[in-house]
């Protein structure tokens, strides 16, 4: 595991999984901070460990910001050869569908959905038009609209793993949990690609939906694990889910297997100290936390002095106060 990866398992997400922009991945790589105290997204700062690095962020973050540019540029350009090819054959849907496309990705909705809908006064017998309409919907957050159009669109093409994704996830924001876990479980048997996101999204939606179906969540992540192997985005979120029921000794043992794969004990053993506080445990809590800081004071300087490496320090020596 590389220092961008231990950076990734500090990270916090919340229920609808990582907000992560191209903005943050690479203020990540230039030592900016997204987050906050409690892990969630939050105020911009910058860990200045020495002064001579205070330039290094905006230096790194300059690629990035040509980067946006450049996407925003080549979405403008195709836009406009779109509208020429429109003119040229103005009876053609498939054109009116594309730039919808292109409208949908600038959050030009209505322009989208105009789009989108003269597609289909051209032919009627175009299906994708109701999964882009399904998809605008869904990103505008007009779930109703979203789903009315994907039950049209799952009406014809019952196997399109991204229809049924994204009907999932429309469901779970109408709060129909069970209906999206069914859509999800589709979903993750038609795929033919690795997709740990989607275990993690329905074991989420299941477990929101409380009762046995905490249980069912836990096994299916169980299933992921089986099926894509240990992967730490599985192993974690049903650390989460025993957490979330109070089964301490259950999401420990779940770390503990986590933490055998991994050459860099520290976080998992900082995590180990915050279940066992949690769990009332007090003095098992105290040594994890001092392992912890043991396996970042063994790290050459200049993987110790990391931002999130940091950030994990204090928040160790924070709870570590707590304890006394």
């Amino acid at each position: 595991m590389n220092d961008t990866e231990h950076a990734v398992l500090n990270a916090k997400f919340t229920h609808n999984g990582p907000v992560f922009t191209v903005a943050q991945g690479c203020s990540a790589a230039a030592g900016v901070d997204w987050t906050n105290s409690s892990g969630t997204v939050g105020a911009v700062h910058l860990k200045r460990t020495r002064a001579r690095f205070l330039v290094t962020p905006f230096v790194l973050l300059l690629p990035c910001a040509l980067a946006l540019f450049s996407a925003e540029f080549d979405l403008r350009q195709q836009l406009i050869d779109l509208n020429d090819e429109v003119r040229k054959q103005p009876r053609k849907a498939e054109l009116y569908v594309s730039r919808g496309d292109l409208y949908r990705a600038q959050q030009k909705w209505d322009a989208a959905q105009a789009d989108y809908d003269y597609a289909a006064a051209l032919d009627a017998k175009l299906e994708i038009v109701d999964f882009c309409r399904g998809r605008l919907f869904f990103e505008a957050n007009w779930p109703m609209s979203a789903k009315l159009a994907l039950d049209r669109f799952l009406a014809k093409q019952s196997n399109h793993v991204e229809a049924l994704i994204l009907r999932a996830r429309t469901l779970t924001n109408l709060q129909s949990r069970l209906a999206a876990a069914r859509d999800y479980t589709q979903a993750i048997q038609l795929s033919t690609e690795s997709r740990p996101e989607l275990y993690v999204e329905r074991a989420q939606t299941l477990a929101a939906e409380g009762g046995s179906n905490v249980k069912e969540a836990l096994q299916g992540l169980d299933e992921g694990v089986k099926k894509l192997g240990p992967l730490v985005t599985l192993q974690l979120a049903a650390v989460d889910l025993e957490l979330a029921a109070k089964n301490y000794d259950g999401a420990l043992a779940r770390l503990e297997t986590t933490a055998a794969a991994s050459p860099r004990k520290e976080t998992w053993l900082a995590r180990k100290g915050d279940i066992l506080q949690q769990a009332g445990r007090t003095d098992q809590a105290r040594n994890a936390f001092n392992a912890a800081l043991e396996s970042i004071n063994s790290l050459p300087a200049n993987r110790r002095n990391v931002p999130a490496v940091l950030e994990l320090q204090e928040h160790i020596q924070e709870q570590l106060r707590k304890l006394k």
